[in-house]
């Protein structure tokens, strides 16, 4: 038997005594993923629909990425705000830079084949490949006319597709698996980019084909759901003609921009109509069903009226250049090519105009924190970040009576958004620039989301008398526009409207220009940021994580490591 069989036949059989316990959750030590025999198989082939349905669940459980512990969520969380580090969005945060070391490497470009959370990252979306084959087998070997089996087989291919989704944009060089592989069998299969890429369009596209445009549980997968992912992947193929098609589906069902932007970080305001593909968390376990891959990038903020976030780790905080990017001129309008030089918009003291998204995305010194008390140096946990710029935008209030404050800090069922409405208005006016459509079209969508943005209820000083900093933003004129000036708009839309949202890399990554941007940050950002001075991002390496040592080591036939590692 080959190794990656070996190491198939382990991830099957390991994940499968789970199925069936769906709400369960395990904890052991941080081990080898093949370290230890399997503890219990299920009998595949012999389900009921009752079983049948707790592996579905079970599947869709994966999307939280919280399996066996908590450093596999920490280290590769499913919003991948490790891949915002690797970024110019965003430092690590923390107790200091010794802390998750396996992040700081990202954040540094200094990761090699046994970093940490790159074994994280790789491992999580396979385990839910795993329980997504498994389910489908058992649906399709069901024998029960009145269970819905094209519904459910396409949710599964829909999950399947995400997690491969996940590890192609991270890794390039991955193993697609599919329910058909046979665990024992001798030969491998490694297929080409191209493949890869194909395998998982399929996937989504046969999710579209046969999903409903409405299930009855919420949470489950919809076509509007697929429709949405099928953009998302024809973006990142620049197949431009394909994704305008998909935003068009999106966009004629039941979605829109909400009404205000802060509404995106309130409870009362999930599933909403902004919400195209959601991963779902509650506290109905406040130790299962939270959103466990972000809870600590959680402010150190001090509890307020007996409640509060009490104890946050403080990692994932917005970097001095992407606060600087909400810079504007008196227009309301970005400075493009200026928002980093002069004075940083280090505190609530700069009187400069500023696009009020920043303090609904940001911690700033002096600022409001959700209407609550000001963010001041207590709340920044190490001097190495200072002065802080604490993520706000995957937290609800502290004084919410539904936040919880004591371990798990801070935790709530606040879902978290993998695609929002206002990315589909975004990929929309991309597909138009890119293929050389309506320029006047494109900068509508664009508008469109700043609109919201200016017609948002700012934030207001503690006492509620006025604006908490001088904010303006402004819409952009529809005329005059080149292909190269429309696309630096888009380019700058996405970062301000998706800030902190885990997007950033990627993007870079599919513009080209990681390098160009992420040498200039680290050169620029060092002179305020003393840990990052020396840093080089190497184009044709750094791109993507190393695939783990140990997995290579394994099945030395199948994986050859990425350039440069």
């Amino acid at each position: 038997m080959s190794k990656l069989n070996i190491m198939t036949n382990y991830i099957y059989k390991s994940i499968l005594f789970l199925f069936v316990f769906g709400a369960m959750v395990f904890t052991s030590c941080q081990k080898e993923l093949l370290d230890k025999d399997p503890k219990g198989v299920l009998a595949e082939g012999v389900a009921s629909a009752a079983t049948v349905d707790k592996q579905v669940i079970a599947a869709y459980q994966a999307l939280g990425g919280h399996f066996f512990g908590n450093d596999e969520s920490f280290q590769g969380p499913s919003s991948n705000w490790i891949m915002d580090v690797r970024s110019d969005d965003a430092y690590k945060g923390g107790g200091g830079i010794g802390d998750q070391t396996g992040i700081h490497q990202l954040e540094t470009a200094t990761q090699d084949p046994t970093n940490s959370s790159s074994v994280q990252k790789w491992r999580n979306p396979y385990f839910g490949i795993a329980r997504c084959n498994v389910a489908i087998r058992e649906i399709t070997n069901l024998e029960d006319p009145l269970y819905p089996k094209d519904i459910r087989i396409a949710e599964m291919r829909f999950l399947r597709a995400h997690f491969h989704f996940d590890l192609k944009r991270n890794f390039n060089q991955i193993v697609y698996l599919d329910e058909t592989m046979d665990p024992t069998a001798e030969t491998n299969t490694r297929f080409t980019d191209v493949e890869i890429w194909d395998l998982i369009q399929a996937d989504m596209q046969a999710a579209f084909d046969n999903l409903p445009t409405e299930q009855p549980e919420v949470g489950r997968i919809t076509k509007y759901n697929a429709a949405g992912y099928l953009a998302k992947i024809a973006i990142e193929r620049k197949q431009w003609s394909v994704a305008i098609g998909h935003c068009n589906f999106v966009m004629g069902g039941p979605f829109d921009l909400l009404d205000d932007f802060q509404q995106l970080s309130e409870l009362d305001f999930e599933n909403s109509i902004e919400s195209v593909f959601t991963i779902q968390y509650s506290t109905a376990n406040i130790f299962l069903n939270h959103n466990w891959g972000d809870l600590l990038n959680i402010t150190s903020g001090p509890g307020i009226n007996g409640g509060g976030y009490a104890n946050g780790d403080d990692f994932y905080l917005g970097s001095q250049n992407l606060v600087n990017a909400f810079k504007v001129d008196n227009d309301g309008l970005p400075l493009f090519n200026s928002f980093n030089s002069g004075s940083s918009v280090s505190d609530g003291n700069y009187p400069g105009p500023l696009d009020p998204r920043i303090d609904f995305t940001f911690g700033r010194l002096g600022i409001p924190w959700k209407g609550t008390a000001n963010y001041d140096e207590a709340w920044v946990r190490s001097q190495d970040y200072f002065p802080g710029f604490s993520g706000k935008k995957h937290v609800i209030a502290p004084d919410d009576p539904r936040v919880h404050n004591s371990f798990p800090w801070a935790a709530s069922g606040l879902n978290f958004n993998v695609i929002r409405y206002a990315e589909i208005l975004l990929w929309k006016a991309e597909a138009i620039i890119e293929s050389d459509g309506s320029l006047s079209d494109a900068i509508d969508l664009i508008n469109e989301i700043r609109e919201r943005a200016m017609n948002s209820e700012y934030v207001k000083t503690l006492d509620g008398s006025e604006d908490a900093a001088n904010y303006n933003i402004g819409l952009y004129s529809n005329s005059g526009w080149t292909k190269e000036t429309a696309r630096q708009a888009l380019r700058f839309e996405r970062r301000l409207e998706l800030a902190m949202e885990g997007h950033r890399f990627y993007d870079l990554n599919r513009w080209g220009i990681t390098e160009e941007v992420i040498n200039n940050y680290y050169q620029t950002e060092g002179d305020r940021v003393e840990y990052l001075q020396g840093s080089v991002f190497q184009s044709n390496k750094h791109e993507y994580l190393p695939i783990p040592q140990g997995e290579i080591d394994l099945a030395p036939d199948l994986y050859e490591q990425n350039t440069g590692y």
